[in-house]
């Protein structure tokens, strides 16, 4: 073995042994770079090709499956899910005199406002990234073979990254593997199905995807973070 060779083994050494001390100091920070780097070659690489051939290919039955799979991810319906929640919790702390029920409605009503603003965070931080970067979505391609970007556009056809559906789906399913644990494999094959269906229907890319996705599976961490440092279960049932 060479003198080059061992320098550059101890070398790729040292950068693999930094990396994985900054991954277990800062592992958000870390995988948002590796999920950017993803994001910048599919740009280049991938995303044009892709959304071509899938256009070309999902026709029929598997179209019409995409698309009922792809409603799943519409924010109201998560939102929904939260404000009838609270409300129950609410009643449920309206109609008890025992102290200990009353804490475990408070208690459940705090996993719910941690939800919601998650999922209103993740959705608002997602809105702005759209309009700033105003990326063309592939309709553009496909009509009229348009591949690029109009910043600070406010055009809905200008607005494909990062995905919202992505964002929405996978801070709620990241949220509700928290709250529901047991269920954890359901919730995960929910984000990837309804991920996924944002490519298969063609009205995004896979970067914007991939964005959208660690966007929402982001901010369901750092909401319970934020819930931990306050004390907060995030696990319904579980003792507190």
């Amino acid at each position: 073995m060479t003198r080059a060779s061992v320098s550059l083994s101890a070398l790729t050494g040292r950068l693999i042994r930094a990396h994985t001390a900054q991954a277990r100091r800062r592992p958000l920070l870390v995988a948002f770079g590796w999920v950017g780097l993803a994001c910048l070659i599919a740009a280049i690489w991938i995303d044009r090709p892709l959304a071509l051939m899938l256009k070309a290919q999902v026709q029929g039955d598997w179209k019409g499956f995409w698309s009922i799979a792809t409603d799943v991810g519409e924010g109201l319906i998560w939102y929904l899910l939260a404000v009838v929640m609270l409300v129950r919790c609410q009643m449920g702390m309206t109609a008890t005199v025992m102290d200990d029920v009353w804490t475990r409605w408070r208690d459940e009503a705090r996993v719910w406002l941690v939800y919601l603003a998650a999922l209103a965070g993740t959705g608002l931080l997602v809105t702005l990234i759209k309009h700033g970067v105003g990326r063309l979505r592939p309709v553009w391609l496909f009509r009229e073979d348009l591949y690029g970007v109009a910043p600070l556009s406010f055009q809905s056809a200008a607005n494909s990254f990062p995905s919202g559906h992505s964002q929405t789906i996978w801070v709620v399913m990241a949220l509700l593997a928290m709250i529901y644990p047991r269920h954890w494999p359901t919730f995960v094959a929910v984000g990837v199905m309804v991920a996924a269906s944002r490519l298969f229907v063609t009205v995004h890319y896979l970067s914007d995807v991939l964005m959208g996705s660690f966007i929402g599976i982001a901010g369901a961490v750092l909401a319970a973070r934020w819930a931990a440092r306050r004390g907060w279960s995030l696990r319904l049932g579980a003792p507190r």
